[in-house]
């Protein structure tokens, strides 16, 4: 086994016999090593072995493998910084001009100290073996580091609080075919002030602290780092920096939207649209992550051992928001060795269930409950609801929303209106205003179409938004089929059938004088998708062979630590199914949040929160 040399310069040797790499030309220069991907030559019939590795980090991604060792040795007790690298293996070397800007974004430093003999191994989860990564099935085993295409200088943020570093990655769409099409994963760093950040680089913060990746609810939602500045205060204070990555397929990453589907339909590839979708599963979004780990570790300690946790490499802290948790838990599974520590709030997937249908009879039982809360409090809505309904359905009506969004206000969207009601009173009492305005004008004054001003008001309470994240849309129920045979066949909409409160209007029946109607919550139906997606989606829900998302022979022997709050009136995550999540994840601490909070109560009391849960 060997690494295979592709560098322009030659090596020549010096009056003790020790090798040094010097360019054609003849003029020894100052050199930065990069990491070159490589392949192990074997003859057919030899196994691939390799010594332990010293480092647990490394064997725990991949145990069989540690990686081959590099001396870098000293020349005559001369500072390391003022002489050439000299190199007894054979790797790559770049020429680069010696400067503190160079040095630093390289993740070496001017006073970096190497110690003679000081042994390094590349950053690899495995090695580079053609016929397994490049196969036809995804894998945990062969994900290489991200690739940096961009990296702008730092900015401050208004208040002078900390300093924001934006970058751009490049990333396989499918892992496991790391020569096939790339995609971007935009990403900022958020660090503190402090003098030694005084320069653009970032990393003496990096190295300085661990790296908190912040993981927010989704599917489908981008992660900007000025969503919570009292988020950034309160993790900075606690020593650490801020990493938010947009998932694949959002924000500023590679993004899925209708012109993504458009050429599919144009072609009438619908199967084409469905296989492509189902790559922007948590599973894919942890495999960009850990490609981004590998690629951060390579910058901040191509000549350490040591992070900023003290241990062995780069080791993420996770913070999972809502579906934040579904990655984390994912991550947990897979790639402990890559996690120091892990925090969820509102996040406790629940990684027992068999089949999505749990989960959906789950959430039904507690918006049942919110509605029955909503009636005692506006028991004249009763009447109201109903009128409303009756009406849009006689009419037909479809009026579209004034933003331009192809959303559609019908009988059966006005009803799903209950996933106001996670956000506890107040989603109640906007939902009531809402009702008592639109009967007035449809059913009341009989005007044949809502003022644009109650249009736009349904357009804020409507909360899915699909337009603009049709992931959450399409993965919805996708994030819960984990054992690689049960396709989710719209279970919102099959469960809800199953209850008289929701069936009547799920089938498009009037409701009977007398009937109550409930809305319904955080369960997403085909009314609400776009239409440019139905189709697609339609394939995706069909669809059975999914790759498993969590591992529980793994997290009942986890060893990171993971502290999770819950709530109990949390109507998108139900609390008795995070119960069975932590039993199911070993040292698992739960803290159950304050009577009255719910599923946002990280945005609306952070430092309560966080305090709790550090």
């Amino acid at each position: 086994m060997k690494f295979h040399r592709n560098s322009p310069h030659e090596e020549e040797s010096d009056k003790d016999g020790d090798k040094r790499m010097v360019n054609k030309e003849g003029r020894r220069g100052r050199y930065k090593v990069r990491w070159r991907w490589w392949r192990p030559t074997l003859t057919p019939n030899e196994p691939f072995t390799s010594s332990p590795s010293p480092s647990p980090q490394r064997s725990s991604l991949n145990p069989e493998y540690s990686g081959s060792s590099v001396d870098i040795l000293s020349d005559g007790g001369s500072s390391q910084s003022e002489e050439d690298y000299q190199i007894k293996h054979s790797v790559s070397l770049i020429k680069a001009p010696l400067s503190p800007d160079n040095y630093s974004d390289s993740g070496i430093s001017l006073s970096d100290s190497i110690e003679p003999g000081t042994k390094l191994e590349p950053r690899l989860a495995m090695p580079y073996i053609g016929a397994e990564a490049e196969g036809n099935r995804p894998s945990w085993r062969n994900i290489r580091p991200a690739s940096i295409v961009q990296f702008p200088r730092p900015c401050v943020n208004p208040d002078k609080e900390f300093k924001i570093r934006t970058v751009h990655f490049t990333v396989p769409l499918e892992h496991h075919k790391p020569s096939g099409r790339q995609i971007n994963i935009h990403a900022e760093l958020v660090y503190d002030t402090h003098e030694r950040n005084r320069f653009d680089s970032w990393v003496p913060a990096c190295r300085a602290s661990p790296i908190l990746v912040f993981l927010c609810g989704g599917p489908g939602d981008k992660n900007p780092h000025d969503r919570s500045p009292a988020l950034n205060r309160m993790l900075i204070e606690k020593g650490y920096v801020v990493l938010y990555a947009d998932y694949r397929g959002t924000g500023q990453s590679s993004k899925i939207d209708s012109a993504t589907v458009k050429t599919y339909n144009d072609t009438r590839d619908f199967a084409g649209a469905a296989s492509y979708l189902s790559l922007f599963r948590q599973d894919n979004i942890v495999r960009d992550l850990e490609a981004v780990r590998l690629c951060l570790e390579e910058h901040l300690y191509p000549f350490s051992s040591t992070n900023g946790n003290g241990g062995d490499g780069l080791k993420w802290t996770l913070m999972g928001q809502s579906y934040g948790g579904w990655v984390a838990l994912t991550y947990l599974s897979f790639l402990p060795g890559s996690l120091a520590e892990v925090y969820l709030t509102a996040g406790l997937a629940p990684v027992t269930i068999g089949s999505p249908d749990e989960v959906y009879e789950a959430l039904y039982s507690g918006i049942r409950r919110s509605n029955q809360r909503y009636y005692q409090r506006y028991p004249e809505d009763e009447v109201l609801v109903r009128e409303v309904y009756n009406t849009l359905l006689s009419r037909g009506a479809a009026y579209e929303l004034p933003d331009g969004s192809k959303r559609k206000l019908t009988a059966q969207t006005f009803l799903t209106l209950g996933r106001k009601f996670i956000g506890g009173d107040s989603g109640l009492e906007a939902v009531h205003d809402f009702v008592g305005q639109l009967h007035g004008q449809l059913v009341r004054n009989n005007a044949l179409v809502p003022s644009p001003e109650v249009l736009k008001e349904f357009s804020k309470l409507e909360g899915f938004k699909l337009h603009s994240r049709p992931l959450y849309g399409v993965l919805h129920e996708a994030i819960y089929c984990n054992n690689g045979d049960t396709a989710s066949e719209w279970s919102a909409q099959r469960v809800g059938k199953r209850h008289r409160e929701y069936k009547g209007w799920l089938q498009g029946k009037h409701a009977a004088e007398g009937q109550r109607l409930y809305f319904s919550g955080e369960m997403v139906l085909p009314c609400l998708m776009p239409e440019e997606f139905r189709y697609a989606n339609d394939l995706v829900a069909s669809k059975a062979d999914w790759e498993p998302l969590y591992d529980l022979n793994r997290l009942k022997e986890n060893t990171v630590p993971v502290r999770a709050m819950a709530y109990q009136d949390d109507l998108a995550v139900d609390f008795e199914l995070s119960k069975r999540t932590v039993e199911a994840v070993k040292g698992c601490v739960m803290v159950v949040g304050k009577s009255g909070w719910n599923h946002g109560s990280l945005r609306n009391n952070t430092d309560e929160v966080i305090r709790m849960l550090f």
